[in-house]
């Protein structure tokens, strides 16, 4: 017979999605579980001794009725997780979170772990340190239309002995959620500008330099991540010796002053849809040649149609528009950099895909500088103190840890840049030297002042990266074979449009009140969640799931925050819901078929 630590290894070894660190030695070694006087089993560790208890909460509080994300602090106590399972809804979704490899381990040896099985909890068991890519690899799937609904239960343990672990874990998750919430959150109609913008500059696609051919080319160079941030002004000055020893990829808000001071960016990279990234950083500009645009179909067309230098268009990862692009145009290399959420992160994903190394950080606050004026570098747009001030004005801002120790003013959508960074740069096991010089801490990042690495890494000339281009070749696309790639997707979503439509009517004409009988209940709800096959379809295709993503999110999320019972009020919120969805689901299908038209006339 299969011993108690086999069959949970079995267990735990069944579901890819667990994730199970290596245990602290020290941690597992320090730790002693024995039984009390009294009969209760107590943990000593480091001089200290805890009654341990499984002691249920009677204060927490879930809904059986509904669809709940229940963060689950500890693994001691099964039999309080045990009574959590029983009380929550079939369709919720449970994380167990174990920090302590010491419990970690002792429930590993003396409990029977079967109830994960049983209710597909997954289980975090790792450092804390860990669990914001865990996170962030977990909301990838369907648990990310739970977020409205999130629950925490501490175990007995976690709530009597050590909140502070508890506080730690509550603060990653939130700013988790808060990160993906952001990435998640554009409009329907701003998702349809990106998209717009995607299919004007398409035809720019065929004289791009091909993005596959550039991994890893610039191997081991070191690469200089040039920001915009305020401490960039007690160190741009040094940046004129390093320039022949290293990589210069700059940002697109300090692309002009680092052209005024002599140093040519390699790369000037962007991000933003708008207008005014156009008129503030290219318009009337007279960037060299020698310098070579990198940035995603999504900028404002006249960008790529004005730039003088060379074109680099990547790919992004993960997200829906280019793998459906990629699709269609039968693009199956490696097309993809890390874009991320600012222009400083596209020209991160640059030095990362390029395989430059180390990458050094510059002018990366994510922070105010000596005051709430201070946002960026002098010699850009934010010179004009009436701009900064309209723009932050109505930012909270909170503190966060500081490059130099203690706490530094910063922004959530700062914040948020920060993530992403910290994240990129354990999932990637990149070499990152922040030489910033002030602002916010990045994680997972060696600090050295830009003094030490320009002594330490940049001693050496480079070969130019104008050199290492003209052996890229461009993309292997002919305008006529994206023509006919255009022309079939707008047959295949004018179809998909229709049948958005019928399913529209449908839900429309099921008129219920508070009034309708418990079977003519029943029936219409039948029929209304029939949209669930429509959010289907959208998950089925990565452009609709780019575009009425947010839509749908948002449509999930209010159908979830709906009791399982079928009442009037419930089924006719329901409808409501649903048909919102229908609507925008009708919207936006009307325009991405009208722009797939007349793309496939001008190309």
């Amino acid at each position: 017979m299969m011993d108690l630590l086999s069959r949970n290894i079995d267990i735990l070894s069944s579901n890819h999605n667990h994730k199970i660190g290596m245990p602290e030695s020290s941690e597992v070694t320090q730790a002693v579980f024995s039984v009390d006087d009294d009969g209760n089993e107590v943990l000593v560790t480091q001089d200290q001794t805890f009654i341990l208890k499984s002691e249920f909460d009677k204060s927490y509080r879930s809904n059986p009725l509904k669809r709940e994300l229940i963060f689950v602090i500890g693994i001691y106590s099964v039999e309080e997780i045990r009574q959590l399972i029983q009380k929550k809804g079939d369709e919720s979704l449970l994380v167990i979170i174990e920090p302590n490899s010491a419990f970690f381990n002792y429930t590993l040896h003396h409990n029977d772990l079967s109830f994960i099985q049983s209710s597909a909890a997954v289980l975090f068991a790792d450092k804390v340190s860990e669990l914001p890519l865990f996170l962030d690899e977990f909301l990838l799937s369907n648990a990310i239309f739970y977020l409205k609904t999130i629950k925490f239960y501490f175990t007995y343990y976690y709530r009597e002995h050590d909140l502070s672990s508890s506080v730690d874990i509550v603060r990653i998750i939130k700013e988790v959620v808060q990160y993906k919430t952001l990435m998640y959150g554009n409009s329907v109609e701003d998702s349809l500008i990106g998209f717009r913008h995607h299919m004007k500059n398409l035809k720019h696609l065929p004289r791009s330099k091909d993005v596959s051919l550039l991994k890893n080319a610039m191997r081991n160079i070191p690469a200089i991540v040039v920001s915009a941030g305020p401490s960039l002004n007690k160190n741009i000055k040094q940046l004129q010796s390093m320039k022949d020893k290293s990589l210069i990829i700059a940002v697109d808000t300090i692309a002009q002053r680092l052209c005024n001071e002599g140093i040519i960016p390699d790369f000037i990279c962007s991000i933003e849809r708008g207008i005014e990234t156009y008129t503030y950083f290219y318009e009337g500009k007279s960037y060299p040649v020698e310098s070579t645009l990198v940035g995603p179909l999504v900028l404002y067309p006249e960008v790529f149609n004005e730039f003088p230098g060379e074109i680099v268009i990547p790919m992004r990862e993960k997200v829906g528009e280019f793998i459906w692009l990629k699709e269609i145009l039968g693009l199956k290399d490696d097309y993809s950099i890390s874009i991320g959420l600012s222009c400083a992160h596209v020209a991160f994903g640059v030095a990362e895909h390029i395989g430059a190394s180390p990458i050094i950080l510059i002018g990366q606050d994510l922070a105010y500088g000596d005051s709430a004026k201070e946002t960026h570098a002098g010699g850009t747009i934010y010179d004009d103190k009436e701009l900064t001030s309209s723009m932050f004005a109505e930012i909270q801002s909170f503190e966060t840890e500081g490059y130099y120790g203690g706490t530094v003013a910063t922004t959530e959508i700062w914040n948020a840049f920060r993530t992403w960074f910290e994240m990129e740069i354990a999932n990637k096991q990149l070499h990152v030297i922040n030489a910033t010089e002030g602002g916010a801490k990045i994680a997972n990042t060696e600090q050295l002042s830009l003094a030490d690495v320009e002594a330490q890494y940049c001693q050496t000339n480079v070969k130019p990266v104008s050199e290492i281009l003209k052996g890229i070749a461009l993309y292997p696309l002919e305008q006529q074979q994206i023509k006919q790639a255009i022309r079939e997707q707008y047959k295949y979503f004018l179809d998909i449009k229709m049948q958005f439509e019928y399913q529209r009517k449908q839900v429309r004409r099921q008129r219920i009140n508070e009034h309708s009988t418990e079977k003519d209940l029943k029936e219409a709800l039948k029929k209304i969640d029939r949209t669930e096959d429509y959010f289907r379809i959208v998950l089925d295709s990565w452009l609709l799931r780019h575009c009425l993503q947010p839509a749908m999110i948002n449509s999930v999320w209010n159908l979830y925050d709906i009791e399982r019972v079928v009442n009037p009020v419930n089924v006719m919120q329901a409808r409501e819901v649903n048909l919102g969805f229908l609507d925008i689901g009708v919207y936006a299908l009307s325009e991405i078929v009208s722009i797939l038209e007349a793309t496939a006339e001008a190309l």
